[in-house]
């Protein structure tokens, strides 16, 4: 057996799976890590976030976790906490969603300075902002992304390490090399020291410490695996045949990922462009495009109604109403308006806002609206991936809860993309490709 540990925007999960992949038990615990911050910020509390995992791994059955042979580790990417000498946290986790680098021009003139476009919730680009205004902790060692620390604590390490599906997700990452892009760093003014080692992707971290075996009850010295991102681990966990599917996962924000044939040699990634290339493990490359707003789009119809009702007086109506009334309203009706869901614009064009467009005189009928904001959510994303990723590609496999419980989602899906959906039958795929990507470590090569 394996175990699959993810950290998560909202929730930490873990699961047990064996060699084949099928998932034996799963867990999961909301953290409630947000932590209060100015306007524009977004900063969790890693003991919240480190204490959710290791309570989600407790609610594992304990005779599967005394089977446990190797640990993968993934979770959110782009944020960064900041350790001490000791490997404790001295700063709150700076999330994904943080919007600290927009202020002024401060992204322009870094990528003048580095040569590299960030955006912001970037690692590199949060540690840059730390750097050039003084704020970073004084007693700041070493830095990496929340999934890093919980490896660190795993193996009883004061460093992090990373790896490459993971550094590449913070900027200033030589993707020919596969290693920081030591002059951009340098440009940038972030100390090269706080940067974590990029290990090989699918190594060994260590062993699981005899103190947090105890804890968690595992083995003292089960393998753990370097952590990788959680697109990368939720690809490894849904694709069958990778060269001919992609992925579409809507959760709180959105991605659609293809994996690009084996051999495949990657282009230069131009200024402005609307996509990423990804290390994927096993020597691969992945080309993801991600927006800020995919099941949060949805969110927000839901609780515009709920605002409109209440205005004007009328009753209220339960959530979980309001998004079945909507998807039935939008899987009714018949033509729609043109919505674009740039609720919090995108990374590579932050000043983006959402419209809806088309409107006309008649009166604007909730099931217009919910079908062109679900074909908008599903539209920006398909727009955003380049058109030769689309080439020889067979069906669509869906993941995120936002896309599993949306009907009206899932057919807008198969109508942007021109192919069939096929949705994901498991459960917290990010922690299960967690699983998948450590069991490699259990064979001959674990040492």
């Amino acid at each position: 057996m394996f175990l699959g540990i993810d950290i998560g925007t909202s929730k930490a999960a873990a699961v047990v799976a064996d060699e084949g992949g099928r998932l034996a038990a799963a867990a999961s615990r909301d953290h409630a890590a947000a932590r209060p911050a100015p306007p524009g910020r977004a900063e969790q509390d890693p003991a919240a976030l480190l204490e959710a995992a290791w309570a989600a791994v407790r609610d594992l059955p304990a005779d599967l976790r005394r089977r446990v042979r190797a640990v993968g580790v993934t979770g959110q990417m782009h944020g960064v906490v900041l350790v001490d000498a000791r490997g404790e946290a001295v700063s709150p986790l700076v999330t994904w969603q943080d919007g600290r680098c927009l202020e002024g021009v401060f992204l322009e003139d870094l990528a003048s300075r580095t040569g590299h476009a960030l955006s912001t919730g970037f690692g590199c680009a949060t540690l840059a902002w730390l750097a050039a205004r003084g704020a970073m902790p004084r007693a700041a060692a070493a830095a990496g992304t929340i999934h890093d620390l919980v490896v660190a604590r795993l193996c009883g390490a004061a460093a992090p390490v990373t790896d490459p599906t993971d550094a590449a997700g913070w900027g200033l990452f030589d993707l020919s090399a596969l290693a920081w892009d030591e002059a951009a760093v340098a440009a940038a003014g972030i100390p090269a020291r706080l940067l974590p080692q990029v290990r090989p992707s699918g190594s060994r971290a260590g062993g699981v410490a005899a103190d947090a075996a105890a804890r968690l009850g595992l083995a003292a010295g089960t393998p753990v695996a370097v952590a990788l991102g959680d697109n990368q681990a939720s690809m490894l966990a849904v694709l069958g045949e990778p060269d001919r599917e992609l992925v579409l996962t809507l959760g709180t924000g959105g991605q659609v990922s293809a994996v690009l044939p084996a051999g495949a040699a990657i282009g230069s990634r131009t200024d402005g462009a609307t996509y990423d290339y990804r290390p994927y493990p096993g020597g691969r490359w992945a080309v993801v495009a991600a927006s800020l707003c995919g099941g949060a789009a949805w969110a927000w119809l839901a609780d515009t109604a709920a605002a409109w009702a209440a205005d004007l007086g009328l009753p209220g109506s339960p959530r979980d109403n309001l998004f079945a009334r909507l998807n039935d309203l939008g899987l009714a009706a018949t033509d729609e308006v043109c919505v674009r869901p740039h609720f919090l614009g995108e990374r590579h064009a932050p000043a983006l806002r959402g419209a809806v467009e088309g409107i006309g005189p008649g009166p604007m009928d909730l099931g217009r609206l919910a079908r062109g904001l679900a074909r908008g959510i599903v539209a920006n994303l398909r727009e955003m991936l380049p058109g030769w990723v689309l080439a020889g590609r067979a069906r669509v496999v869906g993941t995120g809860n936002a896309l599993r419980r949306n009907p009206l989602l899932q057919r807008m899906a198969e109508a942007e993309f021109g192919l069939p959906l096929v949705l994901s039958e498991g459960r917290e795929e990010a922690a299960l490709g967690a699983a998948m990507h450590a069991a490699r470590l259990a064979g001959p090569a674990a040492g």
